[in-house]
């Protein structure tokens, strides 16, 4: 568990035990990067630059320094000089691809010297950097990496409000950590406690929960269908950051199913509930968040949502043809007790947007498996209703280095998917070939479509969890819609 940190001072980095630098090749190749440091990790570092190779398939190149030249080792990571629209300039996913190959090797003290083309991607590399470096381990072989400390500069200088990114970056490793322990270690009542813990120390930030029982007394009688057979309780975690003038509400909902079996409707083909402890990735990334905005003083009152259920199997599992009453007022037939994501998420929704009145709910979900297949690994699928809102969202994923791309919105065509003779509406689609990641976003708004809030859906499914480790997703991006909404957009479609 290496200790992370961000310096404005290259002497807290240029006697290292080890020198990552990290930079566009042009860049590198060109040498201001490594201005301010030893002679000798100038001259070997433009040197490396020519062997590095950019991209997924590339790979840094070493070199061992002779004694007195500085840092032991020194290692060269290239990055493309372009990448397409769709890609973050700030390079966040590039730097994590290279970074995270090399981090497994890295002994004693490190450095890390990132250059950037402008100062506003900061952030974004930042989070590429701590991503590289996530808390949680059970290997009893004591690792041989030291502190790791981090300086982001430019062609003008160096990045001085380091603050800003340290609190990104624990927003960050705080969602890997607690999406990488396994159920036996992360219940509803162990993740709630992780909860409370991470905001305990926020000024202006209370927390309540919603455990069994009560969850039925609440209303949110889907939450507590999905988890009721569980042997820890199903629960409703809500923390209010209310700072002194705040004259909007910002609602954050995360989908927190600590581990999904998918419930009577088992997954059973193949390895399908392999890496399942990764179903809570969305409240995750929505506690990461909330932890980053209040720390951060942010303006509107936060109110975040942590939907938490174990989709179990027991005595009084929830069925196939039963009928659930929702927090909304809405009736649902169950014809996929997999589909409970949804459920949970529908309940939180309606229940913040009911009590709270916010002015737009920003809701995240490792939801669908399809969500892969419409927008990838790398990049969340969105949807929203409206193109502000959209292209806000869009301008966040570019910004912090969590991509996203927008999917269909389309209620008019979505509702028809979750008809149903009994109830009034089914929670599987009838059609997975019709847009179907897209639908269960709707699905999730349409148990608050009557109180015209805005709503944001973030499908983090692909992003939230690659080669077996979780990545953070989702901090970057919700924090950085937030914090976009105090900018004036020009796009109204």
């Amino acid at each position: 568990m290496s200790q992370l940190s961000f310096s404005a001072d290259l002497q807290d980095i240029a006697s290292s035990d080890e020198l990552v630098v990290i930079g566009r090749v042009t860049d590198l190749k060109a040498g201001w990067p490594f201005a301010g440091l030893t002679a000798a990790v100038a001259s070997w570092g433009v040197r490396l630059a020519e062997e590095a190779r950019p991209g997924r398939s590339g790979g840094p190149a070493s070199t061992l320094l002779p004694d007195g030249a500085g840092p032991r080792k020194l290692t060269v990571i290239a990055l493309h000089d372009k990448v397409t629209r769709h890609v973050s300039d700030t390079r966040a996913e590039e730097i994590w691809s290279q970074l995270r190959g090399v981090s497994s090797g890295l002994s004693g003290e490190v450095g890390i010297l990132v250059a950037t083309a402008d100062p506003q991607h900061a952030f974004g590399t930042a989070l590429g950097v701590a991503r590289s470096f996530p808390l949680y381990s059970r290997k009893t072989k004591p690792s041989k990496l030291g502190a790791v400390c981090t300086v982001v500069r430019h062609a003008g200088g160096l990045i001085t409000d380091t603050a800003a990114l340290a609190v990104a970056a624990e927003g960050s490793r705080l969602a890997q950590r607690v999406v990488d322990m396994p159920p036996a270690e992360l219940d509803t009542a162990v993740f709630e406690a992780e909860a409370r813990k991470a905001v305990s120390h926020l000024d202006h930030v209370s927390v309540t929960s919603i455990i069994g029982d009560d969850l039925l007394t609440a209303g949110l009688r889907g939450l507590h269908a999905v988890g009721r057979t569980a042997m820890v309780a199903p629960r409703l975690v809500v923390m209010d950051y209310e700072p002194p003038g705040a004259t909007e509400t910002i609602a954050l909902v995360g989908k927190g199913l600590v581990y999904d079996t998918g419930g009577l409707s088992l997954k059973i083909v193949g390895d399908r509930m392999l890496t399942m402890k990764c179903d809570m990735g969305g409240a995750a990334a929505v506690l990461g968040a909330f932890t980053v905005l209040a720390r951060s003083g942010a303006k509107q009152r936060i109110i975040a949502v942590l939907s938490m259920a174990e989709n179990a199997i027991g005595p009084d599992s929830y069925r196939p043809d039963d009928v659930l009453e929702m927090h909304s007022g809405r009736t649902v037939e169950i014809n996929n007790t997999d589909a409970e994501g949804r459920l949970a998420l529908a309940d939180a929704a309606s229940y913040v947007t009911r009590a709270y009145s916010p002015n737009l709910v920003i809701e995240a979900a490792t939801l669908t498996g399809a969500q892969l297949m419409a927008t990838g690994k790398a990049h969340a699928g969105i949807c929203a209703t409206d193109g502000e809102l959209e292209c806000r969202a869009i301008a966040a994923g570019l910004a912090s280095g969590d991509h996203c791309l927008a999917m269909l919105w389309s209620p008019e065509h979505m509702a028809a998917e979750f008809k149903s003779k009994v109830a009034d509406m089914r929670n599987s689609v009838a059609d997975r070939m019709n847009a179907s990641s897209a639908a269960a976003g709707y699905f999730v708004y349409s148990h608050i479509e009557d109180t015209g809030v805005r709503f944001l859906h973030i499908d983090l499914a692909g992003p939230a969890f690659r080669s077996n480790r979780a990545t953070g997703y989702g901090v970057g991006l919700i924090t950085k819609v937030v914090e976009g909404l105090n900018t004036p957009s020009d796009n109204n479609e």
